[in-house]
């Protein structure tokens, strides 16, 4: 009896330390290509570039690189273009509320002044990003999804890329790349 208990405790302990990063959490992401729309794509672009700008900063762990890349993002996603679905005005609203909520969470974003939070805060944008992206069936590039483990995030943190491998925004001492776990189009 003693045996299997030790081999149980054992166990649990090879289980609990699991250095692997966290899988991304498909269920805040869902890709639909027949929700595409080409002047959507084609309107991404300087979003997507300024969200890069923010994990520059991130990266460098310069909040005024941050606050001003967050300026000009709160401002592209506050005039984005509305794109007008005319078979499913459900989905027109969908992609709205989906602005809407990345600019809430880039308003948090301003708000913050310590770094852990402001990890969060960019995770979130990440997430809310991949989530509109993802229902908005966008086409124009791949986009690739990152994520990494850190301490006391269960499910880790995300970030978005447009290459295969990128830096650690969130652990700036590493300098290695990552590969991405997932693309968004293949979900």
């Amino acid at each position: 009896m003693s045996r299997l208990f030790i081999a149980f405790i054992v166990l649990i302990q090879f289980s609990c330390s699991n250095t692997n990063p966290p899988s991304s959490n498909t269920a805040l992401w869902e890709f639909h290509p027949k929700n595409n729309q080409i002047a959507f794509d084609n309107a991404c672009p300087p979003i997507l570039l300024n969200y890069q700008e923010l994990l520059k900063g991130v990266l460098a762990k310069d909040t005024s690189y941050i606050y001003a890349a967050i300026k000009n993002l709160a401002m592209l996603t506050d005039s984005f273009p509305a794109i007008v679905y005319p078979k499913d005005s459900g989905l027109s609203n969908q992609l709205k509320q989906g602005w809407v909520n990345i600019n809430a969470e880039i308003q948090g974003l301003m708000a913050e002044s310590d770094w852990l939070e402001i990890y969060k805060s960019t995770n979130m944008i990440s997430i809310q990003l991949v989530h509109l992206l993802g229902e908005a069936g966008f086409k124009r590039q791949n986009i690739y999804i990152f994520t990494t483990a850190f301490e006391g995030q269960e499910d880790g943190l995300n970030w978005l890329g447009m290459a295969k491998t990128a830096r650690d925004p969130y652990h700036p001492n590493n300098k290695e790349l990552i590969q991405a776990q997932q693309i968004l189009q293949e979900n």
